[in-house]
C-alpha cells in the first residue's frame, strides 16, 4: 500500500469525490504534496476553483496535473461522463457529505433532512465507487490494486441524540466498507483494495454551521459545548485528520481511526447498543472476536473461488 502514495508514482491519478471544501480538500492538500495528480469532483464551481488553486500550490512538482469538474454525485451519470475524459483512476478517495442543516431530534426535523443526509453521505459515495468500478471492469487491470478510501465517521460507532439523520448514513458507509471489500475479491485478490476511515469532529466551515443548528444536547454529549474559541484550542484541523489519514493509508490499514477513542469505539463494534444478561453478553463477544476472523477467511475464500468459476476458470464451484 505504501508505494500508491509515495512520490516516485507521481502519474497516479487519485479522484476525490467531494475535493472542493472540508476534509476532501485536504486529503488532496495531503496527496499533492505527495506526487501524485488529482481529479477532484463536487457540486460548485466556485469552490473547486479555490481549491484547485490551493492544491495546485501544495504540489510537489510543476508537472502533477490538478484538474477539477462540477459534478452532483448523487446522480451516477454526472459521475460516469467527468470520468470518461480521464484514463481509468488508481484511487478513488469518498470524502462527500456532512450534516450542517440536518442535526436535530427526529420529532424536529423535517422529513426533506432525512433525505438529504442521505444523499450527501451515502449516494454520492456509493454512486461514486460504482462508475469507478465500471470503469476499472473493461479496463486491464494494474500491476498494483487499485484503491477505494471511503470516511465513515466516529458516529458510526455511537447513537448521540441530535445526529438521527446523519449516523445511519455513516453505519452503512462502514457496512457498505465491509461488504464491498469481500464482493471485490470476484475479481481477484490484489485488483482493488477498500478502506474506510472514520474520523470524528474536525475544524470545517461545514462544522461551525453544524454547531448553529446542534442541538445542546448533542453538545454537552461529544463535548463541543463551548465557546467558538476554546474549540478552535481544543479539537484538530482538516488538515491534521487528513495527515493521520494518509499514514493509515501508507500503513496499508483497512480500518483508519484517527484518536484513541474512535480506536476503542473500533474494536467495541457492540457500540452502545444495551446488554440483557451482562456477563454472557460480554463472553459471546469475546468468543466471537477469537472465532470471527476464522469465518471471514473462509468467506474470503469462497467469493475468490466463485469469482474464478464465473470468470471461466471453472464451470462449476463448491463453496
Amino acid at each position: 500500500m505504501r508505494d500508491a502514495f509515495n512520490t516516485q508514482h507521481k502519474h497516479s491519478l487519485v479522484v476525490v469525490a467531494g475535493g472542493s471544501r472540508g476534509l476532501g480538500k485536504a486529503i488532496a492538500l495531503e496527496l499533492a504534496s505527495k506526487g501524485a495528480n488529482l481529479l477532484l469532483l463536487a457540486r460548485t464551481e466556485s469552490a473547486l476553483q479555490v481549491a484547485q488553486h490551493e492544491v495546485e500550490a501544495a504540489c510537489a512538482s510543476s508537472k502533477q496535473i490538478v484538474d477539477t469538474r462540477a459534478v452532483d454525485l448523487t446522480k451516477p451519470d454526472e459521475i460516469s461522463r467527468a470520468l470518461r475524459h480521464y484514463h481509468p483512476p488508481d484511487i478513488l478517495v469518498c470524502t462527500a457529505g456532512g450534516t450542517p442543516n440536518q442535526v436535530g431530534f427526529l420529532a424536529d426535523i423535517p422529513p426533506e433532512a432525512l433525505t438529504s443526509c442521505m444523499e450527501s453521505n451515502y449516494y454520492t459515495t456509493i454512486f461514486a465507487v460504482q462508475s469507478c468500478l465500471k470503469l476499472w471492469l473493461v479496463t486491464p487491470q494494474t500491476p498494483s490494486p487499485r484503491h477505494i478510501i471511503l470516511t465513515s465517521s466516529t458516529a458510526a460507532f455511537l447513537g448521540l441524540p441530535g445526529y438521527i439523520a446523519y449516523t445511519p448514513t455513516k453505519v452503512a458507509i462502514r457496512a457498505l466498507a465491509d461488504t464491498l471489500r469481500q464482493e471485490l475479491l470476484l475479481y481477484g485478490k490484489d485488483a482493488f483494495k477498500v478502506h474506510c476511515c472514520f474520523p470524528g469532529s474536525f475544524l470545517s466551515e461545514s462544522f461551525f454551521q453544524e454547531q448553529e443548528h446542534k442541538p445542546g444536547l448533542t453538545k454537552v454529549l461529544e463535548g463541543t459545548s463551548m465557546s467558538q474559541e476554546e474549540l478552535v484550542r481544543k479539537i484538530p484541523g482538516a488538515r491534521e485528520i487528513a495527515r493521520k489519514i494518509v499514514r493509515g493509508l501508507e500503513k496499508g490499514k483497512t480500518y483508519i481511526a484517527v484518536d484513541f477513542q474512535t480506536e476503542l469505539l473500533l474494536n467495541n463494534m457492540r457500540g452502545p447498543s444495551p446488554r440483557f444478561w451482562t456477563v454472557c453478553d460480554f463472553l459471546l463477544g469475546l468468543l466471537a472476536s477469537c472465532v470471527w476472523w476464522a469465518f471471514r477467511i473462509d468467506f474470503d475464500r469462497k467469493t475468490r473461488r466463485y469469482g474464478e468459476a464465473r470468470n471461466g476458470r471453472d464451470s462449476r464451484v463448491q463453496v
